[in-house]
């Protein structure tokens, strides 16, 4: 049976339903790197190489490099991105030299690194001195919308099973919800001129829409492994259903985000 929380499972829906909005935090992430970073680039946790493809578009020419653990991203990444170089590593063991790159980035990764010091570490190890930083989060999940999904979901599956289940995906997630929290680990893994921006993500999404979003979630990947494929459909048929009801068949969202800066003291 494969892993439901393996990101393999998902790396060929990844960018239709989550890219559009990934893409965005990529823009604004490389807008608020300061221009001139040079040109050798690491994406940590590169997953599709949404990233990548937003430096390739800022700075051409960038000697463009990608690792996550995950062979299907990996995969789908090579494909994206046909310049860069990718492999397959732990963010908390890169396997490359000290001082190797002008800029690492990690978006929407940290959460899933079991050890964040060591982790943060590693991409301060990889920077030359001068080199920068910068990362993404998600802030604090406060939309009714996905509430009521959760609360939906939690009359089926347990919701400390489900919450427990998350933590095993994305043990760091909580930690790095408050800009305080990330301007600290920062800091303390060796980062200087840290800087954190809380920006907010507003976009208009249809139910079908959501509901996929909601199905490739950490939590979703492990309720239908739960519920089967037979018993999940027919939670899904039950949720549309509730959620049309209340919110109708599409809605606006918004979803707060932190850009977290960093440089290696030159």
């Amino acid at each position: 049976m494969s892993d439901w929380s393996s990101y393999d499972i998902i790396a060929a829906r990844y960018d239709d339903v989550w890219g559009s909005r990934f893409e965005a935090v990529a823009r604004l992430l490389c807008e608020r790197m300061p221009p001139g970073c040079g040109t050798a680039h690491l994406d940590v946790g590169t997953g599709t190489g949404i990233v990548l493809r937003a430096l390739a578009s800022r700075a051409s020419g960038s000697n463009l490099a990608g690792c996550d653990r995950s062979i299907g991203m990996i995969r789908a990444a090579r494909a994206r991105v046909p310049e860069g170089r990718f492999v397959a590593a732990d963010a908390m063991t890169l396997p490359f030299r000290g001082a190797s790159f002008d800029a690492v980035t990690a978006s929407f990764v940290l959460s899933h690194i079991a050890d964040l010091e060591a982790g943060l570490q590693e991409a301060h190890r990889v920077l030359k001195p001068g080199g920068r930083f910068a990362m993404t989060s998600w802030s604090a999940d406060a939309d009714k919308r996905g509430e009521a999904w959760r609360e939906l979901l939690a009359g089926t599956v347990s919701r400390d099973l489900v919450r427990a289940a998350v933590a095993s995906v994305a043990p760091r997630e909580a930690q790095l919800e408050r800009p305080e929290s990330v301007e600290g680990a920062l800091a303390a893994a060796g980062f200087a001129r840290v800087e954190v921006h809380a920006v907010v993500l507003e976009y208009t999404i249809s139910l079908d829409d959501f509901l996929a979003d909601r199905e490739i979630s950490s939590a979703g990947r492990y309720a239908r492994h739960t519920l089967g494929p037979d018993g999940w459909s027919r939670w899904v048929a039950h949720a549309r259903d509730r959620l049309e009801r209340r919110f109708g068949s599409a809605f606006e969202c918004s979803r707060g985000v932190l850009i977290g800066l960093g440089a290696r003291a030159a």
